[in-house]
């Protein structure tokens, strides 16, 4: 579906971000209705990819820029549980800056998707943003990371081919040199360029939409759309490719919403 804002549309008022939604939004529900893996079923998972490769190839454009002080209306204070963390992580004392511990023994060339770390937060409605720094000064860039969102409960997962939709789990995660990827089924390579620095999440659970923004740039990369039941919670992991840190950010509030404030007080 292609939503793209016209020119007459940028203004001050204040916009759903949905308006700048981009060809090729993965529907990962329309795949499921399928549920025997049978050739209609390949069939409509071909679709989708072939969706997201038109979005590759048009390189995300979209007309104007994404509103981040639109998004950051939702932002919510996200932390890690610390209860639930796993022995290979390493997190700060805030709960919002995690790293796989240099001990850790990585085998195996693919994505070490059991180092997730959960979301301390659960969502059953609304709309929810937060942000994550993935480049800071004077330090590498990350090139390993994973996050998204999954059904609170799933934590006895550990084989990758249960990170899926199906079983509740959707999530980008970047892979090193192998690049950028959705945990569709098969998964789907992504070209992502620049490469986010700082990464926006904006989670529509009534909607069943999975929003991905590079804050940076002001531009939307990808939707995620599916259909939430239960709790659902933020999902991260910072691979074991680079040492560099994952790190939860604060949202600045919205600069309309000071003024309000002020003009209030």
């Amino acid at each position: 579906m292609e939503n793209l804002l016209k020119d007459d549309e940028r203004d001050e008022n204040i916009e759903d971000p949905r308006k700048h939604e981009v060809v090729g939004d993965v529907n990962i529900e329309d795949s499921k209705k399928h549920a025997d893996c049978g050739d209609e079923t390949m069939e409509k998972l071909l679709k989708d990819v072939e969706k997201l490769n038109i979005k590759d190839s048009r390189k995300h454009e979209v007309v104007g820029d994404v509103n981040i002080e639109e998004l950051r209306k939702h932002a919510v204070e996200i932390t890690i549980d610390r209860e639930r963390l796993h022995q290979d992580l390493i997190l700060s004392k805030d709960c919002k800056i995690v790293k796989a511990s240099p001990d850790y023994n990585h085998t195996g060339e693919e994505f070490p998707i059991q180092l997730c770390a959960f979301g301390a937060q659960r969502f059953t409605s609304g709309r929810h943003y937060w942000e994550v720094e993935l480049t800071r000064e004077n330090t590498p860039p990350k090139n390993y990371w994973l996050i998204g969102v999954m059904k609170d409960g799933n934590l006895t997962a550990r084989d990758k081919s249960t990170f899926t939709p199906f079983y509740g789990f959707w999530f980008l995660y970047s892979d090193g040199p192998r690049g950028f990827h959705i945990n569709t089924n098969p998964s789907v390579k992504l070209s992502l360029t620049p490469r986010p620095e700082r990464l926006g999440v904006l989670l529509d659970y009534d909607d069943g939409q999975l929003s991905f923004y590079n804050v940076t740039e002001r531009k939307h990369l990808l939707t995620i759309s599916s259909k939430f039941s239960g709790s659902v919670v933020p999902l991260f992991n910072p691979g074991a490719g680079d040492q560099s840190e994952l790190r939860i950010l604060d949202c600045p509030k919205p600069v309309y919403a000071q003024i309000h404030k002020d003009i209030r007080t």
